[in-house]
C-alpha cells in the first residue's frame, strides 16, 4: 500500500513538473553545411547538367538556389534549411524535411512530408554527393546519387 502511494506521488509529481528538453541542434549543427557554400555542377538522374549555389545568408539560413546553366544568372528554384526551437528544417517547395545527423562534411534528413529522405556527403576537395532513398510502389528500397562538381568562385 505504501509502495502504491509513493509511486502514485511520484507519477503525480512527474505531472507537474514541466521539463523543456535541450534543443536537438544549435545554430554550430548548421554551420556544418559549410562545404556546400559555393557553386557547384551536378548531373541529375536524367543525365542532365544542372548549376547550384549554396550560401548562408544569416547565422540560422542555409540556402540553395538553382540555375539553368553556368552563368549563375537567373535561378529558376531554390530551397532552404533553417535553425527552428532545436530543429534544423528543410524546405524545397511543398516538401519538408527534418535534419536527423549532421557533422562536418554531412548533412542527412528524413521527410516531413516528403517522398524521400536525402544526404548530402563531402566525396572530396572540390566534391560532394547528393543521395536520395525512397521505397517503390513494390515498396523496394531505391537510391540515387547525384555527383557534384565545385566550379570555382566569379572573378
Amino acid at each position: 500500500m505504501l509502495r502504491a502511494l509513493l509511486l502514485s506521488l511520484a507519477l503525480l509529481a512527474g505531472c507537474v513538473t514541466t521539463h523543456t528538453p535541450a534543443p536537438m541542434f544549435t545554430a554550430a549543427d548548421l554551420s556544418h553545411l559549410k562545404f556546400l557554400e559555393g557553386r557547384w555542377k551536378g548531373t541529375g538522374p536524367d543525365g542532365q547538367a544542372f548549376y547550384e549555389q549554396y550560401d548562408f545568408p544569416d547565422a540560422v539560413t542555409f540556402r540553395s538556389r538553382r540555375f539553368p546553366d553556368a552563368t549563375f544568372s537567373a535561378a529558376t528554384d531554390g530551397s532552404s534549411v533553417t535553425l527552428q526551437d532545436g530543429e534544423i528544417i528543410s524546405r524545397w517547395g511543398e516538401y519538408t524535411w527534418k535534419a536527423v545527423e549532421l557533422k562536418p562534411e554531412l548533412a542527412c534528413f528524413e521527410p516531413v512530408n516528403a517522398p524521400s529522405s536525402f544526404c548530402w556527403r563531402r566525396t572530396g576537395a572540390n566534391a560532394a554527393e547528393a543521395v536520395q532513398r525512397w521505397t517503390d510502389a513494390e515498396g523496394k528500397e531505391q537510391s540515387y546519387t547525384v555527383p557534384l562538381e565545385r566550379l570555382p568562385d566569379r572573378p
